[in-house]
């Protein structure tokens, strides 16, 4: 047992020592200190490039800027020196407000006709709606006559008639009546009188139906209702509503004919104001 040695149960080694250097990395290791992280997740080489990037691009921005803002100045000048000439020479500028769903000309009959002549102008764009709804029911019927087998009828013609009617009734005598009574010019009454002599004419023998041009049905007229009652009779009565259409287009005409002549004997058709329609 003398031999035998116990190991001393109070002696510690290094590694338990309360003292001892614990941070102390072993020779044997390979681990190495990790490099401090970049704040927000940028390196430090990119920063710099990044920040060059974004004033390039601030100073395009507002350049891009600065050329609209010119090129805006310069059309508010150009648009002020017009109203400026406009406003010397008189001009009245009317924007433009019929029809509501696309305006295409200035149309205030209201605010343009004098009182006294409203009525008249008012009946006269009746006559202008009644145009192409008269000319439709003629197409319509041109149709359902070709359609039962009769011969001789001109639907071409009739959707011809249609087509170009209302936009030169509209052109030819309604604008110069209007131009007329705003301002009272004796040229636009000359050129009201001459075409809207024609619109009479012309549905005055589309009332009436003869076949003497173009040798055919092409006018819902009272010849046309006369020989289609008889054998086809739904065919007469369309015809006969179309003749009811083209009467009172013709009536209301030749009263507002006779009135537009009365007002320019009577006020002489001289010319007091220029406007100008956008």
């Amino acid at each position: 047992m003398a031999g035998h040695r116990d190991e001393n149960p109070f002696s510690h080694d290094d590694d338990i020592n309360p003292f001892a250097n614990h941070n102390r990395v072993p020779p044997s290791s390979k681990l190495s200190a990790l490099d401090p992280e970049p704040a927000f997740g940028y390196s430090h080489g990119a920063a710099p490039h990044n920040s060059l990037d974004m004033n390039a691009k601030l100073k395009k921005k507002r350049q891009e800027l600065e050329a609209k803002e010119a090129e805006l100045n310069k059309r508010e000048e150009i648009l002020r020196r017009k109203e400026e000439a406009l406003a010397k020479s008189g001009a009245v500028v009317r924007p433009k407000n019929w029809p509501t769903f696309y305006p295409l000309v200035h149309h205030d009959i209201a605010g343009d006709i004098p009182l006294h002549l409203q009525r008249i102008q008012y009946v006269a764009f009746a006559i202008l709606l009644g145009v192409p709804i008269s000319l439709f029911w003629n197409v319509l019927l041109s149709i359902a006559i070709f359609a039962s087998g009769t011969e001789g009828v001109f639907v071409f013609f009739s959707i011809i008639y249609f087509l170009l009617g209302p936009l030169g009734a509209f052109y030819f005598w309604y604008r110069p009546l209007y131009q007329a009574f705003r301002t009272n010019n004796g040229t636009s009454f000359g050129c009201f009188f001459f075409n809207f002599f024609n619109h009479i004419v012309f549905f005055s023998f589309a009332a009436i139906g003869p076949r003497i041009i173009f040798v055919g049905l092409h006018f819902a007229g009272i010849l046309n209702a006369m020989s289609l009652i008889s054998g086809h009779p739904a065919l007469g009565i369309m015809s006969f509503i179309g003749f009811g259409f083209f009467t009172i287009e013709v009536i209301l005409s030749i009263w507002v004919f006779r009135q537009v002549y009365r007002h320019f004997r009577g006020s002489g058709g001289k010319a007091t104001t220029v406007s100008i329609d956008l």
